[in-house]
């Protein structure tokens, strides 16, 4: 169906909400009733064309849309007279269209004293000539579906919102009369429902018998409501879409068990992916901790700097797993996590009452999970560094990470207001072994640069290609 345009504004929120959810269940009707159906509403004394669906089940007889076109009489007389008697209209004889021979009927939308709109649906002369059992019988009940749209939209039973659906390959489809009787039911039916445990005839059965139809079926018939529901039986997903209609019900069933089973292996290895992130994240603490006790038990002032930098190395790879632990997929917000290991550095070296100035600025969105660790493990080296050796942990400086990602990278930059470095400094010269981490990280794990600016602030920019990831 092509997208419909916007409705004229006479039309009041109500009838409003109504044209559009005929609209949306325009291709149902359309490819159930093996031609085309189009929706019109009244503007400045002619009929603007706001929907049309085209059948993907038969010869079109209107092959072309003519969404947003005003139609007269002469194009369309059974639009016209439904609008204008407030019931359905067909045509006297049939018609020619580019050569293609045609029926047509309108439909009135809204109350009959004042419809507001008119579904016309077309039906090629080839396909009406001489159709068999099953297409009499989709055709009568894409008659029942548009009727039954002339009085209101169609509501779910459960939600209580507006209700669309259309057909799918595969779907079986069956009528199901007011006293709840299958009064037909095509092939794809048959086998469906076979499938999942029907004995004997589809036919003459009680929907509420059939395989899930005492949930999906029974509680539809006698409403004006339609329902969406998926039900588990004798070992199949079928999932359900019943509509309520004046003679009884239109259903349509499909069997899903292998799109549910998919879904089922994909939920339980994401939940096993996640309890794994969980797992190393409570790994990496409980190293973190050892280090923290062990840094406390030093005599040496060396030894206790040098394990609690290990144990900031730890905490802020810690950072991106628990972030992946609660993750659906294998990526995580770069910046919420630069924005929790700077935190983390911040309290560990300053408290809470220092006057450093810090912030985490820019949007990365989300960046595989191996960027995302490494850049922690980087932004944290930086951070502390930045601190530590450049405006002090008792200073009243600032230091600022930003962020920018761009198609295919990602760009780190830290920046102090010291400007501590020297000029023409370079990280492999360097002793220091935070900076000698952050060489082997960017450069030989992400495979990226990593550039250092001294002068009256000390700039350090690292850039990541994506591609890292893979």
């Amino acid at each position: 169906m092509d997208d419909p345009i916007t409705l004229p504004d006479t039309l009041d929120p109500v009838s409003r909400a109504h044209v559009e959810n005929v609209a949306a269940n325009l291709q149902l009707t359309a490819d159930l009733g093996y031609g085309d159906v189009t929706l019109l509403v009244p503007l400045d004394g002619r009929l603007l064309v706001v929907a049309d669906a085209r059948p993907m089940t038969a010869m079109s007889a209107v092959p072309v849309t003519r969404l947003g076109q005003s139609v007269d009489r002469t194009e369309e007389p059974e639009a016209y007279d439904a609008l204008e008697t407030g019931a359905p209209a067909c045509s006297v004889k049939r018609r020619v269209r580019k050569g293609i021979a045609f029926t047509a009927t309108g439909y009135p939308i809204g109350p009959p004293d004042r419809p507001y709109a008119v579904a016309v649906r077309h039906v090629a002369q080839p396909v009406a000539e001489a159709p068999g059992k099953m297409e009499v019988a989709f055709m009568r009940l894409a008659a029942s579906v548009l009727e039954r749209m002339q009085q209101g939209p169609l509501t779910d039973l459960d939600t209580g919102g507006l209700y669309a659906t259309s057909r799918l390959a595969g779907d079986g489809v069956m009528e199901v009369a007011t006293d709840g009787v299958v009064a037909y039911a095509s092939p794809n039916a048959v086998n469906i429902l076979r499938l999942a445990g029907l004995e004997g005839s589809l036919e003459g059965s009680a929907s509420a018998t059939i395989p899930g139809g005492a949930t999906a079926v029974a509680p539809v018939l006698g409403s004006d409501s339609a329902r969406g529901v998926t039900v588990a039986v004798s070992g199949r997903s079928l999932r359900y879409r019943t509509i309520g209609l004046a003679g009884g019900a239109l259903v349509l069933v499909e069997d899903v068990t292998d799109a549910v089973r998919r879904d089922q292996e994909l939920h339980v290895k994401e939940m096993a992916i996640r309890e794994v992130h969980h797992r190393v994240k409570n790994n990496l603490q409980t190293i973190a901790s050892l280090l923290r006790i062990q840094a406390r038990r030093s005599t040496s002032e060396e030894a206790a700097r040098a394990l609690e930098e290990a144990v900031e190395r730890v905490s802020s790879m810690a950072v991106v797993h628990e972030m992946l632990a609660s993750s659906a997929d294998e990526s995580v917000d770069l910046a919420a996590a630069m924005s929790t290991v700077v935190d983390m550095v911040r309290r560990g070296l300053t408290g809470q009452d220092s006057a450093i100035e810090i912030t985490v600025e820019g949007d990365t969105g989300l960046v595989p999970a191996q960027v995302a660790t490494s850049l922690a493990l980087v932004v944290a080296e930086l951070v502390h560094n930045a601190i530590e050796h450049g405006v002090g942990p008792l200073g009243s400086g600032s230091v600022a990470v930003s962020l920018q990602r761009r198609v295919t990278d990602v760009t780190l930059e830290v920046r102090d207001s010291a400007g501590a470095l020297e000029p023409g400094f370079e990280a492999g010269s360097s002793s220091h072994l935070g900076l000698a981490i952050v060489k082997t990280v960017v450069e030989d794990d992400l495979r990226g640069t990593l550039a250092f600016h001294a002068g009256d602030e000390t700039r350090v920019t690292v850039v990541v290609p994506l591609s890292a990831a893979g």
